[in-house]
C-alpha cells in the first residue's frame, strides 16, 4: 500500500484530540508506533485511524464541521448513485444528496464545452484548521470517480481558498495537476469527456470498496492509466539489483512514443521524469532505512547514486535529516 506523509497522518489523529481523545492511547488501541523523526507511515495504518476516528465520534466530517455526519451517509450515497448510467449523472445524484443532508459543505458539477470542475463551498473553514478534511474530501471525491468508471482521472487544476500550506509538496503529490491557492473557491478540474463515461462496477466490488474504505482511497484507486504509473511500473518492477532508470528517449521508445510527446503527456499530468524518479528514490530510501540493515553505501548503490554524500544531500533535501540521523531515530 502507499505510504502517507506524516502531515496527513498527525492531522486525522487531531481531529480526535481535538474532541478530547488522547492521542497516545490512540495509538496504543490500534498498535501503532510512531518515531520523532518519521517522515512517512504506511497507507494501512493511516486507513486504521481514520476508520478510528469516524466510529469514535461518529462523523463522517471527521469533527471538522459544525454538525457531525453519521456513519453510513457516504455508503447509503454510493448504493444509489451505483444505479445511474453516467459518471455525471452519478456525481449528480451524489451532490444532490450531500446538498439536502447537510448544511456544511455544499457542492455543484460545472459542465462548459470540454471542461468540469467540481465545486466545493465550506462555510466553517474555522473547525478544519490546517484543512485536512478539505483535502481528503477532495480526495474522496476525485478517488470515487475514478474508482466508479476504472479510468485515473487527471486532473489538470486544483484550486483552494486557502494560502500556500507547508505541505504543499505532499499535496502535489495528492493532486498531481497545477495548484492555485488563496482562490474564491475550493474546486477540482479534469476534461468534460470523463463525464460521459458508464459506472463499470458491481454491487459486490462496491461493497468490498466500503469495507476497507478509506484504504482504497488512500491508494488511489481506478486503472493506472497514467503516464507516471506505466513509467513507475517500469523502473519498479525492472530486475535489476539497482534502480533502473533509462535514458528519457529509451522510456519514451518503450511506451511506443516519441520523448517529445511523453514529456507533453507528463506536463498535462503536472509531472516530469525527474520528479518521478526523485518520488521513487525518496520512498525506496526510507523502507530501505525503515525495514533493513543495509548501509548507507549499499543503499546509495541501489538507488543510483554516483556515490554516499550525494544520497545524503538528496536524503536531507527529501526528509530534513541525514540518512544516518534517520536510521537512528527507528532504534
Amino acid at each position: 500500500m502507499a505510504k502517507v506523509d506524516m502531515h496527513y497522518f498527525r492531522e486525522a489523529l487531531n481531529c480526535a484530540i481535538r474532541k478530547g481523545f488522547d492521542g497516545d492511547e490512540i495509538l496504543s488501541t490500534l498498535d501503532i508506533k510512531i518515531t520523532p523523526n518519521q517522515q512517512r507511515v504506511d497507507g494501512e495504518q493511516m486507513a486504521r485511524l481514520v476508520q478510528y476516528v469516524w466510529a469514535n465520534l461518529n462523523d463522517e466530517f471527521l469533527g471538522c464541521t459544525n454538525q457531525p455526519c453519521k456513519l453510513g451517509m457516504f455508503p447509503f450515497m454510493a448504493r444509489h448513485v451505483l444505479h445511474y448510467k453516467s459518471l455525471e449523472n452519478m456525481l449528480e445524484q451524489g451532490i444532490s444528496f450531500y446538498n439536502l443532508v447537510t448544511d456544511d459543505l455544499q457542492m455543484k458539477l460545472l459542465r462548459s464545452g470540454d471542461f468540469a470542475e467540481l465545486a466545493f463551498t465550506f462555510p466553517h473553514p474555522e473547525r478544519d484548521p490546517q484543512h485536512f478534511f478539505l483535502e481528503f474530501w477532495l480526495i474522496i471525491w476525485h478517488r470515487f470517480s475514478s474508482w466508479l468508471i476504472d479510468v485515473k482521472i487527471p486532473l489538470s487544476l486544483v484550486c483552494f481558498t486557502h494560502p500556500k500550506p507547508a505541505h504543499y509538496q505532499e499535496a502535489k503529490l495528492l493532486f498531481a495537476c497545477r495548484h492555485s491557492f488563496n482562490r474564491p473557491v475550493v474546486k477540482l478540474c479534469f476534461h468534460a469527456k470523463y463525464l460521459d463515461l458508464p459506472c463499470v462496477r458491481t454491487k459486490k466490488e462496491l461493497t468490498r470498496f466500503l469495507r476497507d474504505s478509506p484504504a482504497d482511497l488512500i491508494t488511489i484507486p481506478g486503472s493506472e492509466h497514467s503516464f507516471k504509473a506505466k513509467i513507475r511500473a517500469i523502473l519498479l518492477h525492472h530486475e535489476s539489483d539497482t534502480l533502473y532508470c533509462p535514458s528519457f528517449e529509451t522510456l519514451a521508445l518503450n511506451l511506443s512514443m516519441s520523448a517529445q510527446t511523453l514529456r507533453r503527456r507528463l506536463k498535462v499530468e503536472g509531472t516530469s521524469y525527474p520528479m518521478i524518479k526523485d518520488e521513487i528514490r525518496r520512498d525506496l530510501a526510507i523502507d530501505y532505512l525503515q525495514m533493513s540493515n543495509r548501509s548507507i553505501t549499499d543503499i546509495s548503490n541501489a538507488l543510483g547514486f554516483s556515490e554516499p554524500r550525494s544520497f545524503t544531500r538528496a536524503f536531507k533535501h527529501w526528509t530534513g535529516v541525514s540518512p544516518s540521523k534517520y536510521s537512528r531515530s527507528k532504534e
